[in-house]
Parts: C-alpha cells; sequence; structure tokens
C-alpha cells in the first residue's frame, strides 16, 4: 500500500507562484512523491484534481500529474525483450506492469523564483535500476508562464549500452462542476487497436467512430479510454471548461508523438495525456514506428521534450 511506502506521513508540497502578464500562476509539487504535479492554479482557479486520500488508500490511485517513466501506461507481465536482454519490470522485488518505475520515487528538488528542477539519479544502488537496468539522469522542470506552466523533461543515458525509454504525463484535470459543462478535444487523426488496454501494433482512423475527438466533445456524452496517433499539424489538446469561459491547451513537442484520453463516467475529473510512445512500446518493437514510438536513447545521448499547460478564455 502507498501507506507503507510513505511512511504514514503527510506528503510535503513545495509551492511557488509569480504574477506574469498581469495573471497570478501558482503551482505545487510533491518531490518525496515522484515530483508529482499536484496543483495548478490561474488567477486563484484550480485545474489539476488531486487527492492525497486517494493516493494511500488500498487501491493507489495516483491523481494531479504524474510522471510515467520508462513505460508509460501499462506492460503485461511487465516483462520485455531489448537488444537480446530480457528485462522484467520489477522493484523490491514487486512486479510493476503499470505506470513505470517512478511515480513513487523522492526526486532531488530545487525550487528557484518561478520555477523548480526535479531530478532522480538511476545508478545501479537505485530502486528503479532492478526493473530499468540503464544508469541515466531524468531531470524535469516545471516553470511558471504567463497563464500557466511550462513542463521539460531530459532523460541522459550515462551507462555502456542503448536504452529503451518512454514518458508520459498523466495530469487529471479537473472537473469542478457538472460533467456537461466539460468538453475535450484530442487532435489525432488515428487511434491504436487494443486489446485489454493493450495496444496490438495497429491503428485505425477516428473518423465516423466514436473515438473521434478532433473536435470538442461533451464529457456527459463520453466514456473513453484510448490511445491516439497522427497528431494534426501543431494544434494542441483542449479541455473546455464552457461553464467558466476557459480551456486549458496542452502544447506539446512532436516528440510527444502519442495522447491519451481517459474520460471515466461519473468521476470529478478527466485525463487528457501526453507521452513519447504508446502503451508497451518495448513489446510492440516489430510494430511501424509511429505505432509504437519507442525511442532508443544511445550511450551519451538523451531524450528531451516540452510541453504547456496554457488557460485560455473561451
Amino acid at each position: 500500500m502507498a501507506r507503507d511506502r510513505f511512511g504514514g506521513d503527510v506528503l510535503e508540497i513545495r509551492r511557488f507562484e509569480a504574477v506574469i502578464g498581469g495573471h497570478r500562476v501558482a503551482a505545487g509539487v510533491q518531490p518525496r512523491c515522484g515530483a508529482n504535479l499536484v496543483s495548478l492554479q490561474v488567477d486563484g482557479q484550480e485545474y489539476l484534481y488531486y487527492d492525497e486520500k486517494l493516493l494511500r488508500g488500498p487501491d493507489e490511485m495516483y491523481t494531479g500529474c504524474f510522471i510515467m517513466f520508462p513505460t508509460p501506461c501499462r506492460i503485461p507481465e511487465g516483462k520485455y525483450e531489448f537488444r537480446g536482454r530480457k528485462v522484467t519490470q520489477t522493484k523490491g522485488g514487486q512486479l510493476i506492469t503499470i505506470h513505470g518505475l517512478v511515480r513513487d520515487e523522492p526526486f532531488q528538488a530545487e525550487l528557484s523564483g518561478n520555477e523548480v528542477q526535479c531530478a532522480l539519479d538511476i545508478t545501479p544502488d537505485h530502486p528503479v535500476y532492478e526493473g530499468f537496468p540503464f544508469p541515466g539522469r531524468l531531470i524535469v522542470n516545471m516553470k511558471l508562464v504567463k497563464r500557466g506552466l511550462q513542463y521539460s523533461f531530459r532523460f541522459e543515458n550515462r551507462g555502456k549500452s542503448p536504452a529503451p525509454v518512454g514518458f508520459g504525463l498523466h495530469p487529471f484535470w479537473r472537473v469542478p462542476g457538472q460533467r456537461k459543462d466539460v468538453y475535450v478535444r484530442v487532435p489525432c487523426q488515428r487511434s491504436l487497436l487494443m486489446k485489454n488496454l493493450i495496444p496490438t501494433g495497429g491503428a485505425e482512423p477516428v473518423a465516423g467512430t466514436k473515438l473521434d475527438l478532433r473536435q470538442p466533445r461533451c464529457l456527459a456524452d463520453l466514456d473513453v479510454d484510448n490511445v491516439f496517433i497522427d497528431r494534426i499539424d501543431d494544434e494542441p489538446a483542449v479541455v473546455e471548461y464552457r461553464d467558466l469561459r476557459k480551456r486549458v491547451a496542452l502544447r506539446a513537442d512532436k516528440v510527444f508523438s502519442h495522447q491519451i484520453c481517459y474520460a471515466p463516467p461519473g468521476k470529478p475529473f478527466v485525463c487528457v495525456e501526453n507521452l513519447t510512445c504508446a502503451p508497451n512500446a518495448v513489446n510492440l518493437q516489430s510494430a511501424p514506428p509511429e505505432i509504437s514510438g519507442l525511442r532508443v536513447v544511445e550511450p551519451g545521448q538523451s531524450l528531451a521534450g516540452t510541453t504547456r499547460f496554457i488557460v485560455q478564455d473561451l
């Protein structure tokens, strides 16, 4: 249970805020809990959903905006083979089959002005190395900008062999009122074919299907948990709050080739996520590159990307 890992103490939230371009922006991050971004407020309105009781509960439900690394989302049986090397994704002897290995790890954090940098060194004596035996350094930087936050990551391969790497952000966007007032848009042309929420290696056009989110769709009529590819130009994914006359635009670098929309009925949140690869990408290495999205980081090289969460007026 999460309670055991965190010792039962209240998890410290490091808060930082600034007035930029006439707008007050404030954020909060939990370095001890995977550098989880747990708050993003613009002009006093909270846009992230976070509940520590869920984190500590028996189902270990992460909220806020947590990091998925090195295997975003699900990986069946926690196993894969890479370059002839068989890897079982365990930590502390426990098999990990979902959301990667760092979401409950303590990061080193340095807060300076309107930004915070969090870092994790993956060395042979670090718990993450057990299930990801590739030495490296993961750095995430969260910087307040006008009406939002810029989120950057970089993984540096400090080992002697290539490393299979995936990175994803899993934000829970708050539904402050009724679901009928919230709309989502995912500007992608295709969705991945799935079985039991695991991509099978294929994709199909969203046009004419219930997964066509290229135009805003109301949450009241939506029940999806799907992966999307083929982003339309540089158009952002969007969460619209029509009662507030606001929207959150999720602008991301091209390295974030995959997007997920998770909209479970009746919940006080919706998840619109950016990822650098598909769930189970390490087991889709024979699929077309645009399907798997798996990145291989060579020794001495790095994988990096930036996304921005910007609040706009409707």
